[in-house]
């Protein structure tokens, strides 16, 4: 059955979830065309997929490749199109919903306060909330972005137009036992506390938190050296590496190049640490606990979800002091959080493993395939 796949920013959480959750075989019935901007890390990442494919490819513009969905959609026909990010799933939505072609809107974010202030934020949200009722279904990657979705948009949400579909990782890519030697790699101290920041530069990261936290900690003097491998890309990168220079703690911070090793990556580093302000519901902290390393985060939206009930150490978003609060007890008890997360990682596996996300779409699908009318 063919599915045309839209997407506007195929990086990140939108190019894995094509990878995972379009490769797995409960999705197997399913041919997957891909409408997106150019990448090279997209096309290479879904290659291997038998049903996945770069169907059509554009510049980064949202008039042009709105023209390509629609020449794709009306050429093929598609059983249904799966809208992925807010901008794709709305750009798109009245023509889709002229041209009565299922629709379904996967959403990877979640709305602040601050997205609708004023006059014109609330003439936004009007806008918004139309055109995402021409959808068939509404589909946030997990419970916290569904809810958030539901209080935004609450007309949507009586309606049972909103269903969440937790993300997922492959579980087995993580469980191995290979370790990356990044002290040595990056010349740290055998004595250092090391953690590991694995993301995007970007305000909603939290990056400069962990940077406060580094400078306070090592001024301090009451502790072990605290250093940081960061795998990160993109955003503010640049600015952030100049911010540390300024501040005189570039030999704490160590910069390494993206890596398709990222299990043996995370178990290279003491912990991890996620100091986000919000998520949608992120792969990192699953991956992390996966691979069996020790996880300090944030009790921001979306990441809540998926350290509940898990051995994670969990401080306020934003708080300094509890964070640095938390990197204390971890040093303190840093033996008995690397055994109480290595035998949580069986656990983690299951509990995370994306065929159930596979399983939830494909549920999603069949009911919207079951009604051959779009509903208003």
């Amino acid at each position: 059955m063919q599915v045309v796949v839209f997407a506007r920013h195929p990086g990140g959480g939108i190019r894995t979830y094509f990878s995972y959750v379009y490769g797995n075989e409960a999705l197997n019935d399913f041919e997957f065309s891909l409408v997106t901007p150019e990448s090279a890390a997209l096309e290479s990442l879904v290659a291997p997929l038998s049903n996945v494919s770069v169907l059509a490819k554009t510049p980064e513009s949202n008039l042009k490749l709105l023209i390509a969905l629609l020449r794709v959609v009306l050429r093929k026909r598609p059983a249904l199109v799966h809208s992925h990010g807010f901008t794709a799933g709305l750009i798109s939505a009245f023509p889709l919903w002229l041209l009565r072609i299922p629709h379904i809107i996967t959403t990877h974010d979640v709305f602040m306060p601050e997205h609708f202030r004023g006059a014109m934020g609330t003439f936004k949200k009007y806008i918004m909330a139309r055109l995402f009722s021409l959808a068939r279904v509404i589909n946030p990657v997990g419970g916290d972005a569904a809810e958030n979705f539901r209080a935004t948009f609450p007309a949507l949400a009586e309606k049972g137009r909103v269903v969440a579909v937790r993300n997922g990782i492959k579980s087995a890519a993580f469980l191995g036992a290979g370790s990356r030697a990044l002290r040595k790699e990056a010349g740290i101290p055998d004595n250092a506390l090391v953690v590991g920041f694995f993301g995007r530069f970007m305000a909603q990261k939290g990056f400069g938190l962990l940077v406060d936290a580094v400078e306070s900690w090592n001024n301090s003097g009451k502790h072990r050296p605290l250093h940081v491998c960061c795998f990160g890309w993109g955003g503010f990168i640049r600015e952030e590496q100049e911010s540390i220079a300024r501040r005189e703690l570039k030999q704490y911070f160590h910069f390494f190049p993206g890596t398709d090793e990222m299990g043996a990556a995370i178990r290279g580093v003491d912990a991890v640490v996620m100091p986000s302000r919000w998520e949608a519901c992120p792969l990192l902290a699953m991956e992390v606990m996966v691979a069996g390393k020790p996880l300090i985060a944030s009790n921001c939206i979306g990441l809540k979800e998926v350290t509940n009930n898990t051995p994670a150490l969990i401080f306020e978003v934003g708080s300094l002091s509890q964070l640095l609060e938390q990197l204390s007890l971890f040093e303190s008890r840093q033996e008995q959080f690397a055994v109480e997360f290595s035998n949580f990682r069986d656990v983690a596996a299951e509990r995370f493993d994306v065929s159930a996300t596979a399983e939830r779409l494909l549920g999603v699908f069949n009911s919207v395939l079951d009604r051959p009318e779009a509903s208003k």
